[in-house]
């Protein structure tokens, strides 16, 4: 073993037993001292992890700090009709610097401008005051199809510095198809204000026209909503009226927005540079415009002004919005944005299709078939797995035991690149009323599930028979010892302590629910035996394991099987069990193999990793 891991490992024991002394003594210690071990554990844990390589970081792209305060002063300091070539190739290379992580590509970079705000002021510095850097990049096809949680995902790939936004390309993808008009603004931008394009992004806006992004539902009703809802308020006496407290930057947001409206249902372009010799521009827009320049001239002009005319340029724009006003169908955006964004992924990979395993097939039909519902419309070489889960996977079932079925299926590939949105994953039918209940997951949910160490999720993987098994599914399962960790341990003791607490609480006293807990506790803890030795349990119980089990199931809870000594055995087993853990020489690895998910994802995706 490497020196520092082991040195982390017999930190992290160390800890282990303190944190155990000092839960079983905290009315004499103080609560901070057993918050501090608790924390204490967590780095030591991820110090440990780091070391041995088993850490699974979801980061934001590395932005490097030492380029910021160069590239904010560029981008406070010019506007785009001030942007040379020498200039854009200052802020080219000042972007590429400051995103130095190597697994993101720069694919788009513009200088975005309120236009309404900047008619209105006369120094070059005043106009560019609230600038908005606008970037996207891109990540790697390994990075974007990793198995991380959509919400840390969401977190980890937009970087807003309020003068700077970058987002990843999926991202981008989604906020074009639902009409984002940050995003839109981008996309349409004037050439004049772009730093930096590809090819790529180039052949998106000449496939997809103006009209058909500013024509969706969402982006007018937006740009509608927003104009006026975020500045204005209705008063106790049902009028709407502007805030006080907004600001002159506010107001020409909110004039930005409306414009993009009226030039929605005109059938124009989204009006992203100054726009005072547009023939286009309507005679409101010009008379609004006035009120906003001399509001700091004309002590009687005042922002209320302006706002009375934000509502009647309003009433102008719902004129057009007829029962019969004709939207763009979001899948005719859709469509595009979600081919560009799969050719942008792929970079000439090829995507293997699949190919439904004849043996077993009719066996595979009969149980979608008898699960019913919406499993039975999956396709057949989209099933990986499915098993009848719960007592029956445990050789302790009884007659009266459930029909619960789960089942691990990948979507289509091109289906999952090309989609402008979060795809479900999730498909279940539960509830006492079922007479088959099942969950269905999808691979990346699945995987992601397997990291976080989901104990019914293991326990497929550690289990060698299961109803259907593909042939991807076999491969997983050959390398199971890859999925036992010290993480799968923490969470089959998390759900051992959960029961442990229901019982003690009496929620479901001398209820078939209870028997359920005991017997799921003594279960768990025959696993974690096997894993402390880095051996798959075999979650099939046998042998004296599974009489014990039986008789908590079924015989009358009495004698030895009473609940109070029941209770009390599961707490001695437990105790001992922590103690046994906390005084091991060696650890496990502490998370599973992250690598060996990913190429798992890669394979079942059907995509190549050499491009061709």
């Amino acid at each position: 073993m490497d020196v520092s891991v082991g040195a982390s490992c017999e930190a992290l024991q160390a800890v282990e037993r303190l944190y155990i002394h000092v839960k079983q003594n905290k009315e004499q210690i103080d609560d901070t001292v057993f918050q501090k071990c608790v924390d204490t554990l967590e780095n030591l844990r991820s110090i440990k992890s780091s070391l041995e390589g088993s850490e699974v970081k979801v980061t934001a792209p590395e932005v490097s700090q030492s380029w910021l305060q160069e590239l904010k002063q560029l981008t406070l300091m010019h506007v785009p009709s001030s942007l040379t070539d020498t200039v854009r190739e200052n802020f080219t290379q000042l972007i590429k610097k400051s995103f130095q992580d190597e697994e993101v590509e720069i694919v788009f970079a513009a200088l975005i401008t309120c236009p309404w705000y900047g008619c209105t002021q006369k120094e070059r510095g005043e106009h560019a005051k609230y600038n908005n850097l606008f970037i996207v990049y891109q990540s790697t096809l390994e990075r974007f199809m990793a198995p991380h949680s959509a919400h840390l995902v969401e977190q980890t790939n937009v970087v807003d510095m309020n003068w700077m936004y970058a987002c990843e390309l999926y991202h981008f993808v989604q906020f074009i198809a639902k009409g984002r008009t940050r995003n839109v603004e981008a996309l349409y931008c004037p050439q004049s204000a772009i730093l930096f394009e590809t090819e790529q992004w180039k052949q998106l806006r000449s496939r997809l026209h103006h009209s058909k992004v500013t024509g969706l539902r969402g982006f007018l009703e937006a740009c509608r909503g927003q104009s006026v809802g975020g500045i204005g308020k209705k008063g106790k006496d049902g009028k709407f009226r502007m805030k006080d407290s907004t600001t002159f930057r506010e107001l020409c947001d909110s004039f930005r927005l409306m414009h993009h409206a009226h030039n929605s249902v005109n059938n124009l372009p989204p009006c992203t540079e100054e726009f005072e010799d547009l023939n286009s521009t309507p005679e409101i827009a010009h008379k609004s415009l006035d009120i906003l320049k001399s509001m700091y001239q004309n002590p009687d002009v005042s922002k209320k002004d302006a706002f009375v005319k934000l509502c009647e340029w309003k009433e102008e724009v719902d004129k057009h919005l007829t029962p019969k006003y004709n939207f763009t169908k979001p899948e005719e955006v859709h469509g595009i944005v979600g081919k560009w964004h799969m050719e942008m992924r792929l970079k000439g990979r090829t995507i293997t299709p699949n190919t439904c395993v004849k043996d077993g097939i009719s066996e595979m039909l009969g149980l979608l078939e008898e699960i019913g519902g919406q499993v039975a419309g999956l396709k057949p070489e989209q099933i990986l797995m499915i098993a009848r889960a719960g007592s029956y996977m445990y050789g302790l079932s009884t007659p009266t035991s459930d029909i619960d079925y789960v089942i691990i299926y990948a979507e289509n590939t091109e289906t999952y690149l090309t989609a402008c949105k979060q795809l479900p994953e999730i498909i279940e039918n539960r509830g006492p009323n079922k007479q088959v209940e099942y969950g269905a997951y999808e691979a990346r949910c699945f995987a992601e599930m397997l990291l976080k160490g989901s104990v019914v999720i293991l326990e497929l993987v550690y289990k060698d028979d299961h109803n259907y098994m593909s042939p991807a599914w076999k491969a997983l399962c050959q390398q199971k010892e890859k999925f036992i960790s010290e993480r799968a341990i923490q969470q089959y003791m998390g759900l051992i302590k959960n029961n442990i607490r229901m019982i003690k609480n009496e929620k479901h006293k001398n209820a078939p629910q209870e028997r359920k807990l005991f017997y799921q506790i003594y279960h768990k803890l025959d696993s974690i035996e096997y894993m402390m030795k880095n051996v798959p349990p075999p979650v099939k119980c046998t042998g004296s394991t599974r009489d014990f089990i039986m008789r908590v199931r079924t015989a009358s809870l009495e004698g030895d099987l009473d609940r109070d000594v029941l209770y009390k055995d599961c707490i001695s087993k437990v105790d001992d069990i922590r103690d046994r853990l906390a005084n091991r020489p060696t650890r496990l690895r502490e998370n599973c193999d992250f690598e060996f998910i990913m190429d798992w994802i890669m394979t079942v995706r059907g995509i190549s990793y050499r491009v061709t």
